[in-house]
């Protein structure tokens, strides 16, 4: 038989095993909430599935790669024609480069996606979900663009917590925003572990001519996101861009010529150091480095890119090379 102090000493334990043990509960809605990715910072880099090719990513120089597109039909199925005979492929390169891989959703025909999550958001969800997991990805990315229906904020806001409800706990959800406020509201980050800002396109062939990615309207958009929207810096990525918009003559008013293009029509030129190289304006390495460093002091969680199929084809001129030497300290 114990004594009364042994026994005092028993019933503490017991207590103190109690409040440790960890409580078995049934998954609820918010299990997913406010995942966060680990790394300290990361770089998205945005592929165009077409512009893949074996051996010539700079893996060293991202975390994430976001394979563009898949595409939602009205009735929640999907659509991969153009990822069905890579996605192996760019899957296996990826995870042996330590690069997570992620699938990135968008309208192939405006009003498909929309009508999706409206009127099947089940089954949109449930085939996205089963789309990851067949083919060993992982995450998801949503990249919704089309807000000209009434409800669509509200249908979107649905769909995303539906989507963080049923997939598992290490799948990524990461979206695609503006750099302003389409309904998203101070819910919608809670749901997303990276959210990406596509900090460009401010001028283009529907606008004047002018730069389309200075730095001033990018850093204010992450703030806009951080302040008024309440996402984590930890979250945010600052978009930017690998093209440019011309207004040479020649050329339809804001055509769009990717970097690797606009350093080849002028070799005899800076155009790596420039923003502007005639009529023709793109951010050049001076201004993606300011950019990265930036994002670096800032805490800001990291960069994303659209996309790296427009980037210089020698390392010299690289801006995903200068992004991941200041991101990643990676200066192989």
């Amino acid at each position: 038989m114990m004594s009364l102090s042994k026994k005092m000493i028993f019933i503490v334990f017991l207590s103190l095993f109690a409040c440790n043990s960890v409580k078995i509960e049934e998954k609820t809605a918010d299990d997913n909430i406010e995942n966060e990715v680990a790394t300290d910072h990361f770089v998205v880099a945005y592929l165009a599935v077409d512009d893949y090719k074996t051996n010539t990513i700079r893996w060293h120089a991202i975390t994430h790669l976001n394979l563009a597109f898949l595409y939602p039909n009205k009735d929640g199925s999907l659509s991969d024609e153009k990822l069905h005979n890579k996605i192996s492929e760019i899957v296996t390169e990826a995870h042996l480069n330590t690069v997570k891989v992620i699938v990135s959703i968008k309208d192939r025909e405006a009003g498909q996606f929309a009508e999706a999550i409206t009127n099947n958001p089940s089954n949109l969800a449930d085939n996205l979900i089963k789309y990851v997991e067949a083919n060993k990805l992982d995450g998801f990315d949503i990249d919704f663009e089309d807000w000209s229906s009434e409800n669509v904020a509200q249908d979107l806001l649905s769909f995303v917590k539906e989507l963080s409800r049923k997939k598992s706990m290490n799948m990524i959800q990461s979206c695609a925003v503006n750099a302003y406020d389409n309904g998203y509201t101070t819910e919608w980050h809670r749901y997303f572990d990276i959210i990406n800002i596509m900090a460009y396109d401010w001028h283009g062939p529907w606008h004047t001519e002018g730069q389309h990615s200075p730095f001033d309207k990018s850093s204010a958009a992450v703030e806009f996101l951080n302040k008024e929207m309440e996402s984590p810096l930890s979250k945010l990525t600052l978009g930017i861009p690998f093209y440019g918009y011309s207004w040479n003559d020649g050329d339809p008013p804001g055509y769009a010529y990717r970097y690797y293009q606009i350093l080849a029509m002028s070799p005899d030129r800076d155009i790596a150091n420039n923003d502007r190289v005639d009529n023709i304006y793109y951010n050049g390495k001076k201004t993606i480095i300011e950019k990265a460093k930036w994002v670096k002091k800032n805490k800001v969680g990291g960069i994303m890119i659209w996309q790296i199929g427009q980037d210089a084809k020698n390392d010299d001129d690289s801006l995903l090379d200068a992004i991941g030497k200041i991101i990643l300290k990676n200066d192989s």
